[in-house]
């Protein structure tokens, strides 16, 4: 075979010359590791994945030093089992196979599908329970300082969105498969060394950052340092995440008090009940072990279980068994829901004053107003805190007041919160 000709035809883009070479023949002896090399690299431009590999495997297995064909291979398993792989229609043996053989013989760089199968393979492994260990595993075959550190633009629905780089991203998913590895020491270096690397972190990666190092703390039984951090976290960010966080820190310093406030107050904060399933069994322990809170346990429980049925996940025995120990008459969804949401409010505001007043604006979009409180001041609301009220003006409602940190401001300011009816409080 005419290797220089298909060298150059190769350089000229004069790909199906050199597939008219060397289609009619068969590898044989007569063969150059190059011969091997301009086919498959023509059978890879021309998109034939599946013969590119196949001709590129042959090479490599007749001339096992010639790395060159390496990337060749490489790209066609990516392009032919990775890059569109589908669980649910495509054999994950085969896709598992793909990747651990890019990973083989290619190495992490920019011209290479390395980097693509590792993330191709996490956001599969993602998906699938009890997979951490194995997702760290994959994780750890990329080397953070080789990926890029800048930030993405993405269009999403019709709008573009700015993303987190891939170093970015690797440092996110690495820190939590640490947490739940319970390897605290390694996952507090790393957070500190995202925290302290990036000058700009987005999806509120700042505020998980450190969170994770505030766990890894409580975990440690560093209590008072963990518990601080998330009380600063808080001025800036009310996620459920972090009340649970001060939950685990009140209930390790013995604080039942706290311990409900911390709790009620993950409840009331945004997020759906199906992420939350977990804590409430969590919480629900603790009140029994509380005593004299026997009802809102029982209510605990069954939220749970119903939150489980609702999304066909498995009730565990144990969950079923205690909902069946508790001798109080089931409720309804609504007076579930009623007598749990009333004790969430009281555990959270617990000594804390109720005012009232009726919301006087609401702002372009609906995503925010201001209320007055009845011949007092103004306080700013965004439309996530009403509970069963009409984001209209002139609504009357009772609500608690909560000191906040605007972006870009040192010392805080108020807001209105837990915004409910009068008329759901006159009927109590």
């Amino acid at each position: 075979m005419d290797s220089f000709a298909a060298r150059q035809a190769c350089r000229d883009g004069r790909y199906d010359e050199v597939l008219a070479m060397y289609g009619k023949a068969a590898p044989d002896r007569s063969w150059t590791c190059w011969d091997y090399y301009y086919y498959a690299y023509a059978l890879r431009k021309t998109k034939q994945y599946k013969k590119g590999r196949e001709i590129a495997r042959a090479g490599m297995i007749a001339f096992p030093d010639f790395i060159n064909l390496h990337g060749i291979y490489c790209w066609c398993l990516y392009y032919l089992y990775i890059q569109k792989f589908d669980e649910r229609t495509q054999a994950p043996e085969d896709f598992r196979r793909a990747v651990d053989a890019i990973l083989k013989y290619s190495q992490q760089g920019p011209y290479t599908p390395y980097a693509l199968a590792v993330w191709r393979m996490v956001d599969v492994l993602k998906n699938q329970p009890g997979q951490a260990g194995l997702m760290g595993s994959y994780l750890c075959r990329l080397d953070p300082d080789q990926l890029p550190d800048q930030e993405k633009t993405v269009t999403l629905k019709g709008r573009e969105r700015v993303i987190a780089s891939d170093r970015e991203r690797w440092y996110s998913l690495m820190s939590r498969i640490l947490v739940k590895e319970e390897k605290y020491d390694d996952c507090i270096t790393l957070c500190r060394q995202a925290l302290n690397y990036f000058p700009q972190l987005h999806h509120d990666n700042d505020i998980w950052f450190s969170y994770r190092i505030a766990l890894c703390l409580l975990r440690q039984g560093r209590v008072g340092e963990g518990r601080q951090r998330l009380e600063n976290l808080l001025k800036y960010k009310q996620h459920w995440i972090l009340f649970r966080g001060l939950f685990f820190a009140a209930q390790a310093e013995g604080d039942s008090a706290a311990m409900r406030r911390y709790g009620a107050s993950a409840f009331l904060a945004g997020g759906e009940f199906k992420a939350k399933v977990n804590f409430m069994v969590q919480f629900a322990q603790a009140l029994e072990n509380m005593g004299g809170y026997e009802k809102m346990a029982y209510f605990h429980y069954l939220l749970a279980k119903r939150v489980r049925m609702d999304q066909h996940w498995k009730v565990k025995a144990e969950l079923l068994a205690k909902t069946d120990s508790y001798a109080f008459p089931e409720p309804d969804r609504q007076e579930l829901m009623d007598g749990l949401h009333g004790f969430w409010m009281d555990e959270k505001h617990a000594g804390q004053t109720r005012h009232k007043g009726t919301i006087e604006k609401i702002l372009p979009g609906s995503k925010a107003g201001f209320l007055r409180e009845y011949g007092g001041n103004q306080y700013y609301f965004r439309t996530a805190s009403l509970y069963r009220v009409r984001p209209e003006e002139g609504e009357k409602v009772t609500f608690y007041v909560e000191d906040f940190f605007e972006t870009g401001k040192e010392k805080p300011a108020h807001r209105a919160v837990d915004i409910e009816p009068v008329l759901l409080y006159d009927k109590k």
